[in-house]
């Protein structure tokens, strides 16, 4: 029997209401939205469903202050959420036009992703020793069609001992203020955890017994030298580093950058290549100016490594009735 907090991730295409009312099927469709990834499974959305649409909404309750003060990495999950939806309806047979409140509009991949929503996930544990064909690495790439925005690729050990420098120097700043550490903590989970939302520690690689204190622990101390010591293991251990820049600097190109993304990993997972995440130098200013000064390509806005790694089990999430705006 699956746990409550991970029913979400039960959905089955064959449940799709193809004769149902308009608003069943949108409905459906938001099922998958909400399996898109989040920093730090913060799932920070919200959706209201109209007649033949439906408004996506940043929810800003779940904005962490002092790990991510300018709510960059919540307006990218939130893209990450609209790409899932747009993925799915374009599945279930709708023409999806997705537009911000600028009149920008991210345009859905051609490609049929749908397949991969399920088997997408982050790596926080370890890569296998396996490199990425060069052909992969292109068709991953072409997921950033959308103007202003940059892959950059970095793929060799000058380069990664430079990243890992900076993602260490970031730790040690951020893990040595105890709000960051608090506020971080708080999303930290227990591998048996009943909570919707959050980081359960088995995707760490954290055994069930240290799990179990680990998010106190984690509060109280610096523990910067472990965690420096898994990045620069999935840093040193990838196949290739990539960072996303782009021209703009602003919510909707945030947003915009998550829509992008989320497409390159579901493409990524297509391929069995999984990806990690490093955001803690672009969360401080001089450090985030040192990077952009490596790559030479806009505003950084989000450092990541690819490579081949074992599936593992997802993270929680949150019932679609608790992230759906009940209209009046």
């Amino acid at each position: 029997m699956t746990a409550n907090n991970y029913k979400a991730w039960d959905v089955s295409e064959a449940d799709y209401p193809a004769n149902g009312p308009m608003e069943e099927r949108l409905k459906f469709l938001l099922r998958y939205a909400i399996l898109a990834p989040s920093g730090p499974n913060t799932q920070p959305w919200k959706y209201a469903i109209h007649d033949h649409s439906i408004s996506v909404f940043a929810d800003l309750s779940r904005a962490l202050p002092f790990v991510d003060p300018s709510n960059r990495t919540l307006y990218m999950s939130v893209g990450c959420a609209i790409a899932n939806l747009a993925v799915a309806g374009a599945h279930f047979g709708f023409a999806p036009k997705v537009s911000l409140p600028s009149g920008r509009r991210p345009v859905p991949g051609q490609d049929d992703l749908f397949p991969q929503i399920q088997r997408r996930h982050t790596t926080k544990d370890r890569y296998e020793n396996a490199e990425i064909e060069p052909f992969i690495l292109e068709e991953i790439e072409r997921n950033i069609n959308l103007p202003g925005l940059y892959l950059s690729y970095l793929p060799d050990k000058d380069a990664k001992a430079k990243m890992a420098d900076l993602v260490s120097r970031a730790h040690q700043t951020q893990l040595a203020k105890k709000e960051f550490r608090h506020n971080l903590g708080d999303w930290l989970r227990g591998n048996w955890t009943t909570e919707p939302d959050g980081m359960p520690l088995y995707t760490f690689g954290v055994p069930d017994v240290v799990s179990l204190g680990f998010p106190a622990a984690f509060k109280e101390f610096d523990l910067s030298l472990p965690v420096i010591y898994r990045d620069s293991g999935l840093i040193h251990d990838c196949s290739t580093l990539a960072v996303l820049t782009t021209d703009q600097d602003d919510k909707q190109t945030w947003t915009m950058c998550g829509f992008a993304l989320e497409n390159l990993l579901l493409r990524a997972t297509f391929y069995d290549v999984r990806a990690s995440f490093f955001s803690q130098p672009i969360g401080l200013a001089y450090l985030r100016e040192e990077l952009k000064m490596q790559v030479n390509r806009g505003h950084p806005q989000l450092i990541f490594s690819l490579g081949m790694a074992k599936p593992m089990r997802p993270s929680p999430r949150r019932p679609l009735e608790d992230v759906i705006i009940k209209q009046s």
